[in-house]
């Protein structure tokens, strides 16, 4: 069954946070980490892209690309980049040292970033992993809502500002065969796991 939305829907990006933090937690609880993801908001459901992997600039950047193609060939209404990362947030002053890697920082905080878009609007919702004593995974932290706004990036504006058209499908879908990818629906549900 179709889903009839309008275009800009506020709870569909809060919807499509907590479908992407349920997988997080799985890929988690079952493999100790969270590899890069797109989750895409379809008519026929959520639609899900992973690439082989993420080593060193240029397969971050083709990622990136194929991301925006994923978005387009599948009809996303709406699409969310997982990413378990580094990160370093400005001191009690504000202050952020631009020339330290959140890799390399020794205040560093290990987190789930979840870079949410639909056609109007994106947000970032950074989600603290909690480990326990041995180092071992204890969790995921409770946040709020995502926070819309402008996000700036790689894996930011993966979305196009306006619904593509069938003929922006068709070749979204052949760029995608080209490069050894075919757009399907298998489904997930994390509950099942």
């Amino acid at each position: 069954m179709k889903r009839n939305r309008k275009q800009h829907d506020p709870e569909q990006l809060a919807n499509l946070a907590a479908q992407a933090k349920d997988y997080a937690l799985h890929m988690m609880r079952t493999t100790g980490s969270v590899p890069p993801t797109v989750i895409a908001d379809t008519e026929e459901g959520y639609v899900f892209c992973m690439p082989t992997s993420l080593t060193d600039t240029d397969s971050k950047d083709r990622f990136a690309e194929v991301a925006k193609l994923f978005a387009v060939a599948c009809r996303a209404q709406a699409l969310v980049m997982i990413l378990e990362s580094w990160v370093r947030l400005p001191d009690e002053k504000g202050h952020l040292d631009p020339d330290v890697r959140p890799s390399e920082a020794t205040d560093r905080r290990e987190m789930v970033a979840l870079l949410l878009e639909d056609h109007d609007s994106s947000g970032t919702v950074l989600i603290p992993i909690i480990r326990g004593e041995q180092g071992e995974f204890a969790g995921l932290a409770d946040v709020g809502p995502p926070v819309l706004g402008d996000s700036e990036g790689r894996f930011s504006k993966l979305m196009s500002r306006h619904k593509p058209s069938s003929m922006d499908v068709d070749r979204a879908k052949r760029q995608l065969l080209v490069l050894g990818m075919s757009v399907e629906n298998r489904g997930f549900d994390p509950n099942m796991n």
